[in-house]
């Protein structure tokens, strides 16, 4: 293994991770795993531990369609200067939102995109109010909801009033975007989870059964791997659980309330709840466990005891399934 290396990745990008590098690929060893928090009867699946990171060390300059910046991966990938591709698109970005605030807050738009679209590991912002995302940065700094990697928890503790207020009103501008396609299927590709705990597909030709699951993966992995702002996902739902979903939301199907009650007739939120249509289905499974599970029980969470009480893990998969259907107009 004479070609076989030791190296560091900077500090500003995977602290405390060292890469065994087997020319041209790197692979990480971490000693220990960043904080993850358990989602009580979540899947597995909606919840994914970190892989391995896996990535070219080369100083290729990548572009995109429509745009004349140019970023090597190691800058796209840098958790401290997010990628703008499209800068023009959107109203300047407050500094924290670019470039985080070392050495513990990350740039929002790192995970978030410069769209607010999001990954499904994170979560999509774009389409909710300012009110909403202030409330639930100041949830994640007291615990009282609980992010299952940790990031949120980590990094809301160390943001001011003023400056978490900064980075809701500007995601709060942003305007909604499709970010998934759904497609009801009996067989998934094969996938595995990589080191940002993003799933990706291992091998297009093994179909596995979907087994209750929902899978969410890049449609274009050369535009994700980028941090395009509009990529897009794939979600893989079980076959029928679009209409039981519309079934439950529509009409709460004697197990729970309508949706709408609270979130408004489209389901693009309310004063009293937020925006829940066209969004990752994961996270909405992940969201709604959350609130079974009680670790998420701020202020407003009181509202959605009663509405998760009678929900099954089938009916979990199937709202979340239906609400990520649901499609937005561009």
């Amino acid at each position: 293994m004479n070609n076989t290396t030791i190296k560091r990745i900077p500090k500003n990008r995977y602290p405390h991770i060292t890469l065994l590098c087997i020319a041209p690929l790197c692979i990480t060893i971490v000693p220990y795993a960043l904080a993850d928090n358990t989602i009580g009867h979540a899947p597995p699946w909606s919840t994914p531990a970190r892989g391995s990171i896996i990535e070219q060390v080369d100083d290729k300059v990548h572009t995109v369609v429509g745009s004349k910046i140019t970023y090597t991966q190691a800058q796209i990938d840098n958790k401290f200067s997010a990628p703008d591709w499209f800068p023009n698109q959107h109203a300047p970005m407050p500094s924290i939102v670019q470039f985080g605030k070392k050495p513990t807050v990350w740039a929002c738009a790192s995970c978030h995109l410069a769209s607010g679209g999001g990954h499904p590991e994170s979560a999509t912002l774009a389409g909710l109010s300012s009110k909403y995302i202030q409330s639930q940065m100041q949830a994640f700094a007291q615990d009282t909801r609980l992010d299952y990697s940790g990031h949120m928890n980590r990094m809301a503790k160390a943001l001011s009033n003023e400056e978490i207020k900064e980075i809701a009103d500007w995601f709060a501008t942003l305007p909604v975007r499709q970010v998934t396609q759904v497609k009801e299927s009996a067989l998934v590709p094969k996938t595995f989870v990589d080191g940002t705990r993003m799933r990706l597909v291992q091998d297009k030709k093994i179909d596995q059964g979907i087994n209750a699951r929902i899978i969410e993966v890049p449609l274009d992995h050369d535009l994700i791997s980028k941090r395009h702002p509009n990529s897009q996902f794939i979600s893989y739902v079980p076959l029928g659980s679009i209409k039981r979903g519309k079934n439950l939301v529509v009409t709460g199907a004697s197990k729970t309330i309508p949706c709408a009650s609270c979130h408004g007739q489209n389901l693009e939120g309310s004063s009293i709840a937020p925006k829940i249509s066209a969004s990752f289905s994961s996270y909405t499974v992940r969201q709604l466990h959350g609130f079974k599970a009680g670790t998420r029980h701020g202020a407003h969470s009181a509202l959605m005891i009663g509405v998760v009480n009678n929900l099954t893990n089938q009916d979990i998969v199937d709202i979340a399934a239906y609400l990520s259907s649901l499609s937005v107009e561009l």
